[in-house]
């Protein structure tokens, strides 16, 4: 009997840890095939799977699929299995299996689409937070001041995580769906920040702070070699131009061109 328990408790792990994780689950078969209608695969982007579909050909084929395109909505995935071991051609997914069977897989992400990653949990970090939550961004708040981390100050959806800023792979997924903006305390970490991010993969790159202060922070890292092409990609100063002061209205015009952002194709 497989233990339930114990899967749910991983994959409970798994989500809360931010980084993308899937779920495959066998949702039809006809024939002779080892899958069985309920079994589960839970699939993280990288690193050790838990669960099961049955093992052979298709567990294998649903992994590197899965790894490979990075469905961003649910998905159904049919397998055809020839007992001569040659794939049907109207199968999802060939296989070369030799059970003779069918076999239909739901794949369903289990994160949010758009990462939201807030570097700095000071006024305005914590106004861009509370909107953000409201229009399905998946959020998560970076520190390095402890104090400021405290749960009863953000939406309760919020992932709060202190970070010294040198390791910050570690909590933040660099990937085609990764939104970032910068805003740390004065502007003190926000060039040791920006030079970090930059190099990676991210859907979204902004940081806060005047013409002047963003002026003289590329200036800075131009100086220290990165790529015009690496700078442009900035969104800086972060935010529509709507003549914001307060730290909500900061957050309304840098909501406003994260979700520009997103919907554009």
């Amino acid at each position: 009997m497989p233990d339930h328990g114990q899967y749910y408790s991983r994959l409970s792990a798994a989500i809360e840890s931010g980084s993308p994780v899937w779920q495959a689950t066998v949702v039809e078969t006809d024939g002779s095939t080892p899958a069985r209608i309920g079994m589960k695969l839970a699939i993280p982007v990288s690193g050790e799977t838990f669960g099961n579909l049955g093992g052979g050909e298709m567990e294998f084929l649903v992994i590197n699929t899965v790894r490979r395109e990075k469905p961003q909505a649910p998905v159904r995935w049919q397998f055809n299995l020839d007992e001569q071991g040659k794939a049907f051609s109207d199968g999802d997914v060939e296989t070369g299996m030799l059970c003779g069977g069918r076999a239909e897989v739901l794949v369903e992400p289990l994160f949010a689409t758009h990462p939201l990653y807030i570097i700095g949990a000071g006024h305005c970090g914590r106004a861009l937070a509370e909107f953000a939550v409201k229009t399905d961004f998946q959020v998560t708040v970076i520190d390095n001041r402890k104090d400021l981390l405290q749960q009863d100050a953000f939406p309760s959806s919020c992932r709060l995580v202190y970070n010294d800023y040198t390791a910050l792979d570690e909590t933040i997924s660099f990937d085609d769906n990764a939104f970032i903006v910068i805003m740390t305390y004065g502007h003190v970490h926000d060039r040791q920040v920006l030079e970090y991010c930059l190099g990676r993969t991210f859907r979204y790159l902004g940081m806060i702070g005047s013409k002047n202060k963003v002026a003289e922070t590329l200036e800075k890292l131009k100086g220290k070699g990165v790529a015009e092409h690496e700078l442009k990609r900035i969104h800086a100063p972060v935010g529509l131009p709507i003549g914001s002061h307060t730290p909500h209205e900061i957050a309304v015009s840098i909501l406003a061109e994260l979700i520009q952002t997103r919907n554009q194709a």
